[in-house]
């Protein structure tokens, strides 16, 4: 085989490669290969260092395989403090690539890794639409970094150095064994909500209902104009009008409301725009589709119907509890994903935000049910077999249609038709798993609408064993301290995680 022809197989192969990490899936084979042509193509063995502190140099690089060390120097003796650990796919060095600052932190392979070396003066040498891909995708990254980054600092309390300290995984040797009596923060109090509610001012209990499966998804689909909080119209017009123009503000209001945030992934993955990729989080849709489009959609789409219908009946008690459960079980789905160290690629806040989009559609389709909740003791099992016998359908299955319609991607549709049963995924069992367990600790809480019957087993859940077969180190832990020690971590954090939910 002649040299060239053993380096175009290279490239071709390297190429190939890359198209398996989300960096680079949009990207084709022709453009990897010129990406490959004006960067370099690294081997390192454990133990090299990658990037040393203080050093100044315009280079990113990219984790095509393997494990790397983000560390810090702590003390004049040169002992140093791991950060974090990157993994494949991962992009370290972003911001000395855009500017001439010293690096801040070092970095080390922890075991062999490949790496992609990319400069921006020799990247300037490839051809133009290469460059305004790479740069678009870079700054999806950097942006969904920053929105990350400020929410976490906005949500987060004060702490003391103690409580700063990332929670530990407890192994079952050293866990410390929960004590008696400990109860978890409670400071949504929905049950009572049965308690202020006039029950003569409650429709009257629908009567039950037979209807195929195939009529009542004709008709959810048919009806995908679900409502949004109206709280957020005042916030969302400063924005449309153009009085407001923070990017970052703007994502973040968009993540306040399961409808909204629907809205804008259906806009983003429409055929429209012609996309190679699904896009999966807000920031990434904002970079897509442009920040004056979704501007327009939801001036055209959405501000025009708000007043319009009132949610549930009206009560709005009840409406306020839908809308603190979505974002509340969004935020310790996101907790408990950084709790245990889990990579997923999916936005896990925005799964748990989704997870009960259905019942904005059977609350169209019976508008009577959703309000029987307040009476005491109407529910004879659960809200799922209530769903089905009142309204022919659950809520996740109905949220699993609308989803369909929207085109909302296969990772949320499996967190929306099973985050009640964890144990019937076969796809995406990491994602659904957080958001069955965020559902639950939130439950747990009486952060909830009513409906939930029982106090949640999470210690028995099935997400467990998911979550033990994707990422090992769980094997050593003891299921029922972790419950114990991450509840203690949402005690600390409960004031944050509540924090800003809009009410209606």
């Amino acid at each position: 085989m002649s040299s060239k022809k053993k380096k175009e197989d290279t490239s071709l192969n390297q190429a190939r490669f890359l198209k398996k990490i989300n960096f680079f899936q949009d990207f084709d084979d022709n453009e990897l290969k010129q990406l490959i042509s004006v960067s370099r193509w690294l081997k390192v063995v454990p133990g090299t260092l990658i990037i040393k502190e203080d050093a100044t140099e315009r280079v990113l690089y990219i984790l095509v395989k393997g494990t790397v060390s983000v560390f810090m120097t702590v003390n004049n003796k040169g002992e140093t403090k791991e950060l974090t650990r990157l993994h494949t796919g991962a992009t370290f060095g972003e911001m000395a690539f855009v500017s001439e600052a010293k690096r801040t932190a070092g970095v080390e392979a922890v075991d062999e890794c490949y790496l992609l070396r990319v400069e921006p003066d020799i990247l300037g040498s490839a051809s133009v639409f290469l460059q305004l891909k790479f740069y678009r995708r870079f700054c999806e990254i950097l942006v969904g970094r920053l929105i990350a980054t400020n929410k976490k600092v906005i949500d987060s309390p004060a702490k003391t150095k103690k409580e700063e300290t990332a929670l530990k995984l407890p192994s079952a040797e050293t866990s410390p064994k929960p004590e008696a009596g400990t109860e978890p923060a409670r400071t949504m109090e929905n049950k009572s909500l049965k308690n202020i509610v006039d029950i003569s001012a409650l429709p009257p209990i629908p009567e039950e209902k037979s209807i195929s499966r195939t009529k009542i998804k004709r008709r959810i689909q048919d009806n995908i104009n679900i409502i949004i909080n109206p709280t957020l119209t005042t916030q969302l017009s400063s924005f449309v009008k153009g009085e407001s123009t923070d990017t970052r503000e703007f994502a973040q209001l968009l993540s306040l409301d399961p409808a909204l945030a629907a809205k804008v992934l259906q806009v983003a993955n429409s055929s429209f725009f012609r996309r190679t990729t699904t896009v999966n989080s807000i920031p990434h849709a904002l970079i897509t589709v442009g920040m004056d489009h979704i501007k327009q959609v939801i001036e055209d789409e959405v501000l025009k119907t708000v007043g319009e219908k009132h949610l549930f009946g009206g009560f709005f008690s009840l409406t306020a509890s839908y809308w603190q459960h979505a974002i509340v079980v969004g935020r310790i789905a996101e907790l408990l994903k950084d709790s245990i160290s889990l990579k997923v690629s999916e936005d896990v806040y925005l799964a748990g935000l989704l997870h009960d989009i259905g019942k904005l559609s059977l609350d169209l389709e019976e508008p009577d049910f959703y309000p029987q909740l307040l009476r005491p003791d109407f529910l004879e099992t659960d809200i799922n077999m209530a769903e089905k016998k009142y309204v022919g359908i659950d809520h996740s299955q109905a949220g699993f249609f609308l989803g369909e319609k929207i085109g909302l991607p296969k990772p949320y549709l499996d967190v929306i038709l099973m985050h009640h049963t964890p144990e019937k995924t076969r796809e995406n069992n990491i994602l659904v798993s957080l958001v069955h367990l965020a559902n639950l600790f939130a439950a747990e809480r009486d952060a909830a609408m009513p409906g939930h019957t029982e106090r949640p087993d999470i210690t028995h859940s099935f997400a467990w064993i998911h979550i033990q077969e994707h990422h090992r180190p769980f094997l050593d832990v003891k299921v029922e301290d972790f419950v114990f020690s991450f509840n203690a971590e949402l005690n600390r954090s409960w004031e944050s995680i509540t924090d800003g939910v809009p009410s209606c």
